[in-house]
């Protein structure tokens, strides 16, 4: 640690107090785990770039804040050098990372398979913590709206009514959202991406995550492992069997054009309904808590990074809360 480090030290101590949530979440990771898996992102040789001039673990750690105070990549940089807060948490840091440090380590964990690998590990925490599946998984499924832009929605909508196609010139292309889909629930209409996920029953952490446009229907993604005993699910699943068959399938009935739902499965749909609801805090605590409903980035797979890192620091965010309890 240098001198400025040191001096930095001090100044934090007089706020610590007021911080607290910060330092207790920093002790109950081991961050270092993930070092060697972030370390092979990047390459000694003149071609690829060499290893980051920043900490692995600090930038890690910059994309949790990301997600926790829904920053952009400009805004992370100002508050890290404005707070002695997020300072502390990166550990002091000699050099602070600015945007384009982060975008492009992010850039990197696209192009690589260290997201998969960073998943697993933090999986690998918390079961070695005492939280392992025993009660069985919930699937659900949530909207992420994108901006699709007042002009362009007009003059889309304006094409589909009248047959017509519309052609967009590369300049266009490179700032709408390609990936980004329309999707109907219960009468609204929203653009944007839908996200995938399974917590368990236990402690609602996330346990798999996968990110799509918005138009895919949720029964089309099955995230159950043999390992999972029990799923879990909404109406909306009805009629999707599970890819495992050693998995008990508690999927709630749904009612059909003349087929009204039988007493028994209305019985069903209540009983299944007290459990499956929990599945609903994990979406609650990124949406409301987070702020993180709504995405700017403009394609898959950099929304694919963005919804992991929420995944990931929603459950950095649920070990504290069970600290506490």
């Amino acid at each position: 640690m240098n001198f400025g480090s040191y001096i930095f030290g001090l100044e934090f101590g007089k706020v610590k107090g007021l911080v607290g949530r910060l330092l207790e979440v920093d002790s109950m990771v081991d961050w270092n785990s993930f070092r060697p898996i972030i370390s092979k992102v990047y390459y000694d040789d003149r071609v690829s770039g060499g290893r980051p001039h920043t900490d692995e673990i600090v930038l890690l750690k910059c994309l949790v804040l990301q997600s926790w105070y829904d920053l952009s990549d400009q805004e992370l940089e100002i508050q890290i050098a404005d707070r002695l807060s997020f300072r502390q948490f990166l550990g002091f840091p000699e050099t602070i990372p600015d945007y384009s440090t982060i975008w492009n380590f992010r850039e990197r964990l696209i192009d690589s398979k260290s997201l998969e690998k960073i998943w697993e590990q933090l999986q690998k925490q918390l079961d070695e913590k005492g939280f392992q599946i025993t009660k069985g998984v919930i699937q659900d499924a949530s909207i992420i709206k994108a901006d699709v832009g007042k002009k362009r929605e007009y003059l889309e909508r304006k094409a589909e009514k009248n047959n017509e196609e519309i052609v967009y010139s590369e300049k266009q292309k490179s700032h709408i959202d390609k990936d980004g889909s329309y999707t109907v629930k219960n009468g609204q209409v929203d653009f944007g991406y839908k996200i995938h996920q399974k917590c368990d029953n236990d402690f609602q952490f996330i346990r798999e995550i996968i990110t799509t446009t918005a138009s895919l229907h949720d029964s089309q993604i099955d995230l159950s492992e043999k390992t999972d005993r029990k799923m879990f699910r909404d109406k909306g699943y009805a009629g999707a069997k599970l890819k495992h068959s050693s998995v008990k399938d508690f999927t709630m009935k749904r009612a059909y054009r003349n087929t009204p739902l039988k007493s028994v499965d209305k019985i069903w749909n209540k009983k299944i309904s007290r459990i499956r609801s929990k599945g609903e805090r994990p979406f609650a605590v990124i949406k409301n808590v987070f702020n993180r409903g709504k995405t700017r980035l403009k394609n898959l797979a950099r929304i694919i990074v963005q919804q992991l890192f929420n995944a990931f620091s929603y459950n950095v965010y649920n070990l504290y809360t069970f600290a506490r309890t």
